[in-house]
């Protein structure tokens, strides 16, 4: 396999930066082994039009200097989560998305070996049936945190729209038998491959040196947060734990609507991609009491950075947490975190130790090797494919 078209409904760009930038990561990762990569990713400008600034074509280089053709055509869009006069949008704004990459496809005459969908709706059933049409390999990415998606399209009609799909990425066991549950695929179709860090973007690094860079205080015990801040990542539940235990400050990374804050509070702001590795480097914790998850990205650029997490005792956590690297807790019982961090802030050699087991952990979760597996996987169901 030479080529891979992605598709996905968001990208980083000019007005977006960080919308999906672990997708870009891995298409990254991908050109990085040699594989010709471009991706295709349609916006919606009259649901966010702010996006009609973005330009339609992109080359984008890798940081070990390889190129990545990316492509932003513009459609009408109609949303997915909210009903229209009683009825589920999803389909037609499925339909629409399909049609603005296929129009891509077209008009550059691109010819990838395979195609693949970041998420099931709309990228992956987009993808689905290009695939479909085009006669080439089709994949799609299963990472979404609930099933919301499969609900609004239908679980009848997405077995329906994927029963050419040469092969499903889950990002978690998880997510793996969520699907096969809702029978949208197939158990043989399937396979579990955790999310991923660029090693040379994420790595532990001086802790004062990077305290200085964050311009957090080089004494504390700092606990970090880094995701929305909302109710199903957990933030205020942080900020009452934090506010239960004494000697203890916390630094979120984010946005959202329930803000965080408080005299404990040092940050509380987005922090750019390019200063995440300083930010998981400065904190003693990274904590996130999340509900639901598909694979968290932050986990393991937590982990990468030689942090001890407390998370989710939840099973979308199993694949990527042990009980060396993290303290698993309820995400919802407060109490339940504060005890934890006061723990470790009693322990420090505890720490120290669960820092050495998250390097070592997350030396399995590098997304080189995440890219090989992928790509290996992908290659072995494509032969299954033409040997029917």
């Amino acid at each position: 396999m030479k080529s891979i078209c992605f598709v996905s409904n968001k990208y980083p760009n000019d007005m977006d930066p960080n919308g999906l930038v672990f997708v870009q990561q891995l298409v990254w990762t991908m050109a990085d082994i040699g594989i010709q990569c471009s991706v295709i990713c349609p916006l919606a400008v009259n649901l966010y039009p702010s996006l009609v600034k973005v330009p339609y074509y992109v080359e984008e280089t890798t940081e070990k200097g390889n190129k990545v053709e990316v492509y932003f055509p513009k459609y009408f869009g109609l949303g997915q989560s909210h009903y229209i006069f009683g009825k589920s949008p999803a389909p037609l704004t499925t339909a629409l998305f399909t049609k603005a990459v296929k129009k891509v496809i077209s008009s550059y005459k691109l010819l990838p070996d395979a195609i693949y969908g970041h998420f099931i709706t709309p990228a992956g059933i987009a993808a689905a049936r290009i695939g479909r049409e085009l006669n080439i390999p089709a994949f799609l990415a299963h990472g979404e945190s609930t099933q919301w998606s499969i609900d609004q399209f239908g679980a009848h009609n997405v077995a329906k729209e994927l029963e050419n799909i040469d092969g499903v990425i889950a990002v978690s066991t998880r997510n793996k038998d969520l699907l096969i549950a809702k029978k949208c695929v197939t158990k043989d179709k399937i396979k579990v491959f955790p999310n991923g860090y660029r090693s040379e973007r994420f790595y532990q690094m001086d802790k004062m040196r990077a305290r200085k860079k964050m311009g957090f205080p080089q004494e504390d015990f700092i606990v970090g947060f880094v995701g929305s801040f909302d109710d199903r990542k957990g933030v205020l539940r942080l900020q009452e734990a934090v506010g239960m235990v004494k000697g203890v400050k916390y630094a979120c990374a984010g946005k959202g609507k329930l803000m965080p804050g408080g005299p404990d509070c040092l940050l509380a702001k987005p922090v750019e991609n390019a200063l995440l590795p300083f930010f998981y480097s400065a904190i003693d914790v990274f904590a996130l009491p999340t509900l639901n998850e598909g694979c968290c990205n932050a986990i393991i650029e937590a982990l990468a950075c030689g942090c001890p997490v407390i998370s989710s005792n939840l099973s979308f956590n199993d694949d990527i947490l042990d009980e060396n690297c993290s303290v698993r807790i309820d995400p919802g019982n407060v109490n339940d975190l504060a005890s934890a961090i006061e723990a470790l802030h009693a322990d420090p050699d505890k720490l120290m130790q669960m820092g050495k087991a998250a390097l070592e952990k997350a030396s399995k979760l590098t997304l080189d090797t995440r890219a090989e597996n992928i790509l290996d996987f992908m290659e072995n169901m494509s032969c299954k494919r033409s040997s029917l």
